[in-house]
């Protein structure tokens, strides 16, 4: 399969950044959801039934979404 050990250096090296460059992007993503989820489990509900009251159109929302 390698031919050399130059070949399974740069594998090994590869498949390390690899799993560096996954493992930076799921903590980077937990820490935004941990910053930006500032709602409680009440607030939360009361968000989701206006949601819902508007996609099934008996509330209009008060600006129209980009």
């Amino acid at each position: 399969m390698f031919e050399s050990w130059t070949d399974v250096t740069a594998a090994v090296g590869t498949a390390a950044v690899v799993a560096y460059l996954f493992y930076e992007i799921t903590r980077r993503q937990k820490k935004l959801r941990d910053l930006i989820n500032v709602l409680d489990d009440q607030d939360r509900q009361l968000t989701e039934e206006l949601e819902e009251l508007v996609r099934i159109g008996r509330l209009r929302p008060m600006a129209r979404p980009m």
